[in-house]
Protein backbone atom coordinates (compact mmCIF):
# COMPACT_ATOMS: atom_id res chain seq x y z
CA UNK A 1 0.00 0.00 0.00
CA UNK A 2 2.99 2.40 0.88
CA UNK A 3 4.96 1.39 -2.47
CA UNK A 4 1.32 1.98 -4.19
CA UNK A 5 0.80 5.67 -2.59
CA UNK A 6 4.86 6.75 -3.41
CA UNK A 7 4.29 6.19 -7.05
CA UNK A 8 1.28 7.86 -7.47
CA UNK A 9 2.57 10.55 -5.30
CA UNK A 10 5.59 11.19 -7.82
CA UNK A 11 3.11 11.15 -10.85
CA UNK A 12 1.49 13.87 -9.37
CA UNK A 13 4.32 15.78 -8.75
CA UNK A 14 5.63 14.72 -11.90
CA UNK A 15 1.98 15.64 -13.73
CA UNK A 16 1.87 18.71 -11.54
CA UNK A 17 5.99 19.97 -12.79
CA UNK A 18 4.97 19.22 -16.44
CA UNK A 19 2.25 21.45 -16.51
CA UNK A 20 4.34 24.61 -14.89
CA UNK A 21 6.86 24.73 -17.54
CA UNK A 22 7.00 27.04 -19.83
CA UNK A 23 8.76 27.92 -22.68
CA UNK A 24 9.56 31.56 -23.05
CA UNK A 25 9.88 33.12 -26.67
CA UNK A 26 11.63 35.94 -26.37
CA UNK A 27 9.71 38.45 -28.60
CA UNK A 28 12.47 40.83 -30.36
CA UNK A 29 11.38 44.30 -32.29
CA UNK A 30 12.91 46.36 -35.24
CA UNK A 31 12.12 48.99 -37.65
CA UNK A 32 13.23 47.54 -41.60
CA UNK A 33 11.70 48.06 -44.92
CA UNK A 34 9.94 45.58 -46.55
CA UNK A 35 12.26 44.45 -49.90
CA UNK A 36 10.42 41.45 -51.50
CA UNK A 37 9.48 37.58 -51.18
CA UNK A 38 12.56 35.67 -52.18
CA UNK A 39 12.63 32.07 -54.23
CA UNK A 40 12.28 30.73 -51.17
CA UNK A 41 9.44 32.16 -49.48
CA UNK A 42 11.03 34.62 -47.05
CA UNK A 43 10.12 37.97 -46.40
CA UNK A 44 13.04 40.12 -46.74
CA UNK A 45 13.71 43.39 -45.21
CA UNK A 46 16.55 45.74 -44.41
CA UNK A 47 17.11 47.45 -41.49
CA UNK A 48 18.65 51.26 -41.09
CA UNK A 49 21.87 49.93 -41.02
CA UNK A 50 21.51 48.24 -44.04
CA UNK A 51 21.17 44.77 -43.08
CA UNK A 52 18.95 42.07 -44.66
CA UNK A 53 17.05 40.29 -42.39
CA UNK A 54 14.91 36.95 -43.64
CA UNK A 55 11.66 36.24 -42.00
CA UNK A 56 10.23 32.51 -42.44
CA UNK A 57 6.60 33.19 -41.88
CA UNK A 58 4.12 35.26 -40.61
CA UNK A 59 1.63 34.26 -37.95
CA UNK A 60 -2.35 34.23 -39.08
CA UNK A 61 -3.15 36.88 -37.16
CA UNK A 62 -1.40 39.46 -38.38
CA UNK A 63 -3.96 41.60 -41.06
CA UNK A 64 -0.76 42.73 -43.09
CA UNK A 65 -0.14 40.87 -46.40
CA UNK A 66 3.68 40.77 -47.73
CA UNK A 67 2.26 38.93 -50.71
CA UNK A 68 0.54 42.62 -51.69
CA UNK A 69 2.51 44.37 -53.90
CA UNK A 70 1.43 48.03 -52.40
CA UNK A 71 3.35 46.71 -49.29
CA UNK A 72 7.19 46.97 -51.55
CA UNK A 73 9.42 49.33 -49.91
CA UNK A 74 7.25 50.55 -46.69
CA UNK A 75 8.59 50.72 -43.01
CA UNK A 76 7.40 48.23 -40.98
CA UNK A 77 7.72 47.43 -37.26
CA UNK A 78 8.05 44.12 -36.82
CA UNK A 79 7.89 41.76 -33.89
CA UNK A 80 9.15 38.58 -34.16
CA UNK A 81 10.16 35.03 -32.08
CA UNK A 82 12.94 32.41 -33.26
CA UNK A 83 11.63 28.62 -33.48
CA UNK A 84 13.07 25.54 -34.83
CA UNK A 85 11.38 24.06 -37.45
CA UNK A 86 12.31 20.88 -38.95
CA UNK A 87 14.09 20.63 -42.44
CA UNK A 88 12.03 18.48 -45.51
CA UNK A 89 14.05 16.82 -48.16
CA UNK A 90 13.40 17.71 -51.79
CA UNK A 91 10.05 14.68 -51.89
CA UNK A 92 9.02 16.81 -48.66
CA UNK A 93 9.80 13.94 -46.35
CA UNK A 94 11.17 15.27 -42.59
CA UNK A 95 15.15 14.54 -42.40
CA UNK A 96 14.90 15.30 -38.28
CA UNK A 97 17.38 18.14 -39.51
CA UNK A 98 16.58 20.89 -37.44
CA UNK A 99 17.20 25.15 -38.20
CA UNK A 100 16.17 28.22 -35.94
CA UNK A 101 14.25 31.02 -38.23
CA UNK A 102 12.51 33.88 -37.19
CA UNK A 103 8.56 33.98 -37.53
CA UNK A 104 6.87 37.35 -36.97
CA UNK A 105 4.11 38.21 -34.75
CA UNK A 106 3.11 41.79 -35.45
CA UNK A 107 3.88 43.70 -37.88
CA UNK A 108 2.93 47.74 -38.32
CA UNK A 109 3.02 49.80 -40.57
CA UNK A 110 4.93 52.77 -39.92
CA UNK A 111 5.38 55.41 -43.27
Amino acid sequence: MKKTFNIAFVLFIATALSFTTKITNIQNTLTATFIEVTDDDFFKFIDADKKEILFYDVIEEVEISLYDDENLNKKFKITWVEKEIELMDDEGDLTGEKKKVKSITSLTLIN
